[in-house]
């Protein structure tokens, strides 16, 4: 570790907050009720174009509502919002959410998405919200669910902006079986991987219902869609999805 990033880590663990820098530039926050600096927060890749009506997806072909995923492989989603492309500053905060120990980052960011899919028409529909489940080895490993924090943020950013507010539900779905990273794998490759990985306890408790599942990326759609169809198989009647960066199509 060179000398500045022992600084940097010096100030962050005993003078400031776990958002003591910035997670995009390292820049120092002074203030500490920020959790990016101006510029990087300005500079957020932002989806501003059209997107996919099922899953949020950044879309560029005038005459679709559905992204190429969704309509070639027929993802099980009823709605969908994403927040950030999947590049430079987008790549750099899902890193720092989920490898770099800042829980409260994800709560921050999922705070924005809830005030952004308030807007949506399907949202007050939703019954529950379930994050995407780690492994329990994973969640060991990590210390919490990524995906869990931004859903609590989701759920601030909605309970502000909306009278009905969905119920957070951690204990619905469970990952049953570890796998393997995910990076850098095709679709098939990822689908092939998830099949069968996620199970549901409680199950009278989801029956006919509407459920967000939050996500920190939507990359191929395989994780969403497999967690997706085995809340449909057990009794679900819709599912929609909220992720913070999305590749486009």
């Amino acid at each position: 570790m060179n000398l500045k990033q022992t600084l940097l880590t010096f100030l962050e663990n005993n003078l400031f907050l776990k958002n003591g820098t910035c997670p995009i530039c390292g820049k120092v926050l002074f203030v500490t009720n920020r959790f990016l600096c101006h510029q990087c927060e300005d500079d957020l890749p932002r989806i501003n174009n059209p997107t996919c009506r099922r899953c949020g997806r950044p879309i560029f072909a005038a005459d679709r509502d559905v992204c190429i995923p969704c309509a070639k492989l027929n993802l099980p989603f009823s709605g969908g919002y994403a927040h950030l492309n999947y590049q430079d500053a987008g790549k750099k905060l899902v890193a720092a959410i989920k490898f770099k120990d800042r829980p409260h980052l994800g709560i921050w960011v999922g705070r924005q998405i809830g005030e952004a899919i308030a807007q949506s028409d399907w949202i007050k529909a939703v019954d529950f919200i379930i994050p995407i489940p780690l492994h329990p080895n994973r969640l060991q490993e990590r210390g919490y669910n990524q995906s869990q924090k931004i859903a609590e943020g989701i759920l601030q950013g909605l309970s502000q902006n909306i009278s009905i507010s969905p119920l957070l539900a951690t204990q619905i779905l469970v990952r049953s079986r570890d796998t393997p990273h995910q990076i850098g794998q095709g679709r098939q490759e990822r689908l092939s991987n998830l099949t069968g990985a996620f199970t549901v306890d409680q199950i009278e408790t989801i029956q006919n219902k509407t459920i967000l599942l939050v996500d920190d990326v939507l990359t191929t759609g395989a994780t969403l869609a497999e967690s997706a169809a085995t809340l449909l198989e057990a009794g679900a009647a819709k599912v929609c999805i909220a992720s913070l960066c999305a590749v486009a199509e």
